[in-house]
């Protein structure tokens, strides 16, 4: 899959609804109603149809119900327009799915409910079980033709039938059964093939159809590419993640395994995102680590320092501090212009983005994360080495690669936004993915959840608050300021080790802003070392890193 434009502020929404169950799903089933459609693109008639009934409208139910149905791991029934025992089973599991009468039959509101489902990815309170995969799923056609963008016809529907039954659905919105094949549908021929280990040319002949048969028709989905190794999941949310209006499920989100999220706080000098309040808030409730971000404007020059105001402003007023448990560090959205053209940013400097990523730092105490892409930063601000003390979030939607492209001057990265395609339980709309380059404890670290440190001041305080400052690279000479932080109330330690480099260990300076002279040094190796204890409250402070005792460079982390 080639390499998307990154354009985050700009992620299309495009419906993709929760599990209903009970009274809800009637109340959707009845609102369907109005509305007949042939989501398998047999035929749009839907008569009541029970044990017995033959023809286009029943080989339309058992598609759909197939398409209904197999999200919850049931595997496909025959859609051969014959209603026999099988499909009145499925009926009356599906209706016990969706909380309507269970009665075999299918009548209205039953159809109304089939079409929801089988048109957008829901799932049964229970799984259903795997049994013998039946070879026709769709009931269009048994011909394989090889086939390409452009081609049309029922062979086409077929295609795009099984293709909805062979993708993962909560993380490929399903395709219209149209027959038309066009850029949609080959994108998703390229995706399953990618899946498969095919050629990924776009184009189904036999071997793309075999796989395509044999995963529409049993317990087996193709799931997205996912980089390998980061076990941990998070993703990215903004005003597009609710389409209508709709609500983000926190929870169903957490309970799918995902960790974090980036939240939409201000764009530029005038935009707040219209869900920032309820959803930041709302993600840290539900457990989830949160980071408000900014998303860059360089259409004026000099606004950086403005826009910080602008966004300290709004998070705010949402009750983040970025000291609380759960607060990421604040995150400042680098990229292009988000108005299609791809273009730099017209005034964008390294300077007025500087002057943004200062003002933040000093209001939250947090050293922000940025956003960005290496060929951003090369073609639009000349490859500059200036954010290299700053921690990454990456942006690289191409599947061949195992991390993303550093920038020059940076030796890792902190999180990775691999997809602009996600579907995730929760979210009625597509979303970003990302992955997060650490364990839990790293994350926890990272969100102040815990510091894994114990205070051992002589008036101890309990366990010491983590505010993780990052990742640099430190050579000859260099000067690295990690603060400002107030302490007061939460930092008691100073904790440093080396991660990376040639050095095995270093020096560092501990530096009080109060006094303005190096109180100490400590040699930090490859393990957590405290290098300050009892830090006085109220004092600001930098740690400057002194010479490498051994080899050319070295990459710290500190926590507090």
């Amino acid at each position: 899959m080639g390499q998307r434009t990154l354009l985050r502020g700009l992620t299309l929404a495009v419906a993709a609804v929760l599990p209903l169950y009970g009274p809800t799903a009637v109340r959707a089933a009845e609102s369907a109603a109005v509305t007949a459609v042939a989501v398998c693109g047999h035929t749009s008639a839907q008569p009541t149809l029970q044990q017995g009934s033959t023809g286009d409208a029943a080989v339309e139910a058992q598609c759909e119900l197939n398409l209904a149905t197999k999200p919850s791991k049931y595997t496909p029934i025959a859609a051969d327009g014959s209603f026999g025992p099988a499909t009145g089973t499925r009926v009356k599991e599906f209706q016990r799915c969706a909380g309507l009468g269970v009665d075999g039959v299918l009548g209205p509101q039953t159809w109304a409910a089939l079409n929801t489902w089988a048109a957008q990815p829901h799932t049964c309170a229970t799984q259903g079980t795997s049994t013998t995969a039946q070879a026709t799923v769709c009931g269009h056609t048994d011909t394989r033709p090889t086939l390409q963008q452009g081609a049309k016809g029922t062979e086409v529907k077929e295609l795009q039938c099984r293709l909805n039954l062979s993708m993962e659905p909560f993380r490929y919105q399903p395709l219209a059964i149209d027959g038309d094949f066009g850029g949609g549908t080959q994108s998703r021929v390229i995706e399953l093939q990618h899946c498969a280990n095919l050629s990924a040319d776009g184009v189904v002949g036999p071997n793309t159809w075999a796989k395509l048969v044999d995963w529409s028709s049993r317990n087996t989905y193709c799931t997205p590419p996912r980089p390998a190794g980061y076990p941990i999941d998070g993703l990215d949310t903004a005003k597009y993640q609710h389409p209508g209006g709709a609500p983000i499920d926190w929870k169903a989100v957490k309970a799918s395994g995902v960790e974090f999220a980036t939240v939409k706080a201000t764009r530029g000098l005038n935009v707040t995102d219209d869900y920032l309040a309820t959803d930041l808030e709302a993600a840290r409730t539900a457990g989830l680590a949160v980071a408000p971000y900014h998303f860059y404007t360089g259409t004026a020059p000099d606004t950086g320092a403005a826009q910080a105001d602008r966004f300290i402003a709004a998070v705010r007023a949402t009750g983040y501090t970025g000291q609380r448990a759960g607060d990421l560090p604040p995150i400042f959205d680098l990229e292009r212009m988000d108005d299609g053209s791809g273009r730099c940013p017209t005034y964008g400097t390294v300077d007025d983005a500087k002057a943004w990523l200062d003002k933040v730092e000093a209001a939250f105490g947090r050293t922000p994360i940025i956003y960005t892409q290496k060929s951003f930063l090369d073609d639009c601000l000349g490859s500059t080495t200036a954010f290299a003390r700053y921690p990454l979030q990456l942006a690289d939607y191409r599947t061949s690669i195992t991390q993303p492209p550093l920038p020059a001057g940076s030796t890792t990265w902190a999180m990775w936004q691999y997809t602009d395609a996600a579907l995730f339980p929760g979210i009625q709309a597509p979303a970003t993915g990302d992955v997060f380059n650490g364990t839990q404890a790293d994350l926890d670290r990272l969100a102040n959840r815990t510091s894994g440190l114990t205070a051992r001041a002589a008036n101890a305080r309990t366990t010491a608050a983590s505010c993780y400052g990052g990742a640099v690279t430190v050579r000859y000479g260099d000067v690295v300021d990690f603060g400002p932080y107030w302490t007061t109330g939460r930092c008691v330690d100073i904790n440093m080790r080396v991660t990376g480099g040639t050095a095995d260990y270093v020096n560092a300076c501990v530096k009080f802003a109060k006094t303005g002279v190096c109180n100490h040094w400590t040699k930090v190796g490859r393990s957590w070392t405290t290098i300050a204890t009892d830090v006085l409250d109220d004092t600001k402070f930098t740690v400057p890193n002194g010479v490498p005792l051994e080899g050319d460079d070295a990459v710290v982390q500190i926590a507090f």
